[in-house]
């Protein structure tokens, strides 16, 4: 019999735990399962600091990092976090295509499909970019539409613009400047 290793699951057995990180930004977190980050929550600038931190893993360590300004490559074992959501198969390849756009670089909606092998499939590409717990560290905000729009970014799109002009990405009036 097969452990179910989905988040809600885990969670009910004691196994998730979370992490707090510190940045210009705000204050954010990072819900972690074993050593496997599962979801990412954006910094808040109106959440307040924590008046005491332990001590916290490379996940942490590396969002400071990024957030601070520095390329950072995250080494997500995105197999393993697309088990944990229960992802399709196309999700899976999407998230792997995702994983690999480099740090200050933008790909549309439809060049991500076609390097997750479904050349068709870009609505469904942006689909899964919706259902992405892990923004960041798999870099949805780096997908744009074919126009160069920035196109939606879950609750707040003005994350999209703030992460990719952290990245040094020039945006201008909504869309990727050349």
């Amino acid at each position: 019999m097969r452990t179910s290793t989905r988040p809600d699951d885990l969670l009910a057995r004691g196994r998730l735990r979370e992490e707090v990180y510190v940045c210009g930004l705000g204050v954010g977190y990072l819900m972690l399962a074993d050593d496997l980050p599962v979801m990412l929550e954006l910094p808040d600038p109106e959440r307040p600091a924590p008046s005491a931190r332990g001590p916290s893993g490379h996940w942490v360590d590396q969002l400071e990092r990024y957030f601070a300004g520095e390329p950072v490559a995250f080494a997500l074992d995105v197999d393993a976090y697309a088990a944990a959501h229960g992802f399709s198969e196309f999700e899976r390849r999407v998230y792997q295509a995702l994983s690999r756009v480099p740090y200050g670089e933008v790909v549309s909606y439809r060049e991500l499909a076609a390097a997750a092998g479904s050349p068709n499939a870009y609505r469904a590409a942006g689909s899964a970019m919706a259902r992405n717990a892990l923004p960041v560290i798999l870099p949805c905000h780096r997908v744009i539409r074919n126009d160069g729009r920035l196109g939606s970014y879950g609750d707040d799109p003005a994350w999209k613009e703030r992460l990719l002009t952290l990245e040094g990405v020039r945006v201008a009036e909504g869309r990727v400047a050349p």
